[in-house]
């Protein structure tokens, strides 16, 4: 009987052995999962695998093996692949890569499954900044590293008027608590009250103000690097090269690049 094919993104993939990859998968079933794809530039349905296995395609894909680097028997496309275009490319390659990083391998994310395809697809006609910050939250959360921004670190409930710090480890801290006795910089890393209630309702739907957007991604930031635990992005820093003017766009690439697992 013919396993079933699982829906899947390809989030990496590197060279490997005689034209074959070494390929990292974001699965509805099963969550993230590495594999050997050989024998790439045969043909099979929908093309070669090598020409199926490009970043921002929906695939249906099967494999084998019972250790934790499985072999990829099958990969059918699962519909039309996703045209990214100029930033958009990059900030499709930041979240793959932070799905590589990040994400433990056999463990189901149905949720995170849905909203990475749900966003790759705006990423199709805009940037989607939005929706990025809600997929790097919901990512956090999966984790079980979800930020809660109406109460603070000790449990009790926002005050509008006070000033906080945030600690990725532990989350909202009054902004006097300090056991060490250092003096912040407020205009870095204090967070009024009002601010802190506002990303409570935009966790609820409403809409940030251009500042609040701002400062949200800078708690983003903070927590995401708390758990990359100092491995650097590789495409944020291609994104720094494209906004420079150092690199072209590459308007859909032919594959991502090889960027390293530590």
């Amino acid at each position: 009987m013919a396993s079933a094919l699982d829906p899947a993104w390809l989030l990496h993939r590197r060279p490997y052995r005689d034209g074959g990859f070494l390929v990292d998968f974001l699965t509805l079933s099963s969550g993230r999962i590495g594999a050997v794809a050989r024998g790439t530039r045969r043909k099979q349905r929908g093309g070669s695998t090598v020409g199926l296995l490009q970043p921002f395609s929906p695939l249906l894909i099967e494999m084998s093996g019972k250790g934790e680097l499985k072999t990829l028997r099958r990969v059918e496309p699962a519909g039309a692949r996703l045209h990214l275009e100029g930033r958009r490319v990059f900030s499709g390659l930041y979240i793959n890569e932070l799905l590589s990083k990040l994400l433990p391998r056999f463990e189901p994310t149905p949720e995170l499954f849905s909203a990475y395809g749900d966003l790759v697809a705006q990423f199709q006609h805009y940037e989607a900044l939005d929706a990025l910050r809600r997929f790097e939250f919901l990512l956090l959360e999966t984790l079980g590293y979800g930020i809660a921004f109406s109460e603070d670190a000790y449990g009790e409930a926002i005050d509008a008027a006070q000033g906080y710090r945030f600690d990725p480890l532990q989350g909202f801290l009054v902004k006097h608590f300090d056991d060490r006795g250092e003096k912040h910089n407020e205009a870095v890393d204090t967070f009024s009250g009002t601010t802190l209630l506002a990303f409570q309702a935009w966790k609820e739907g409403a809409v940030l103000t251009v500042e609040h957007a701002r400062l949200l991604r800078q708690i983003g930031r903070q927590a995401i690097s708390h758990q990359l635990a100092g491995r650097s992005l590789q495409s944020r820093e291609l994104m720094r090269q494209f906004l420079s003017g150092q690199i072209n766009s590459p308007d859909q690439p032919d594959g991502p690049p090889a960027m390293s697992e530590a």
